[in-house]
C-alpha cells in the first residue's frame, strides 16, 4: 500500500470514530470478561496478568494496543506502533503515567490499563478509546474480548505474538 493510501485509510477510520465518539456521549465503560490468554484484552479481569514491563515484554498485539493508546493521546506518532515495547515506548509510558497521576515506572499493569479503560465508550456497534487527540476503534467479539481495527477489519489481539499488519 502506498503512503497516501495508508494515510487516507487512517483518516477515514478516524473520521468515522470521531463522529461515533461525539454521538456516544460520555457513557461509562463496560467491563467484559477476558479470553483464554491467546486473545488479548483491555478489560479489568485480565489486566494484572498482561503486564508490559521494560526489558522483558515480548512483541505482541497487546503492546501495539498500548502504543495505539499513546498515539491516541498524542504521546507518540502513529508510526511508532511497532508491537515492540522499546525504550521510546517506555519513556512515553512514563510521561503518560505521570500525567494521569500514576507512578511513572514504565510498567503497564493494572493501574495503567485501568486508567486507560476509563476512556472506552460505546459508539454504535463498536467501542472507542477516546484519546486526547484521536479515537481508537475497538470491538467486542462474541466472547466479550476486545478486537482492534487492523487493515480494514477487526482482529483479535494476541498476547503471545505480534500478528497485526503494522507489526509484520
Amino acid at each position: 500500500m502506498t503512503a497516501g493510501g495508508a494515510g487516507s485509510t487512517r483518516r477515514a477510520v478516524l473520521c468515522a470514530l470521531l463522529v461515533g465518539g461525539v454521538c456516544a456521549g460520555a457513557a461509562a465503560p463496560r467491563r467484559h470478561r477476558s479470553g483464554d490468554g491467546t486473545a488479548g484484552v483491555l478489560v479489568a479481569a485480565a489486566l494484572p496478568t498482561r503486564q508490559l514491563t521494560p526489558g522483558s515484554t515480548r512483541p505482541s498485539d497487546v503492546v501495539a494496543l498500548w502504543q495505539s493508546v499513546l498515539w491516541a493521546d498524542g504521546y507518540r506518532p502513529f508510526s511508532s506502533v511497532t508491537c515492540a515495547y522499546d525504550q521510546a515506548t517506555v519513556d512515553a509510558t512514563r510521561v503518560w503515567q505521570s500525567n494521569h497521576h500514576l507512578s511513572p515506572d514504565g510498567i503497564v499493569g493494572a493501574a495503567t490499563w485501568g486508567t486507560a479503560a476509563q476512556r472506552i465508550v460505546p459508539a454504535g456497534r463498536w467501542m472507542v478509546y477516546l484519546g486526547e487527540r484521536h479515537g481508537l476503534p475497538l470491538r467486542l467479539d462474541a466472547e466479550g474480548a476486545y478486537e482492534v481495527y487492523d487493515a480494514g477489519r477487526f482482529r483479535p489481539l494476541r498476547t503471545d505474538a505480534a500478528t497485526l499488519t503494522r507489526c509484520r
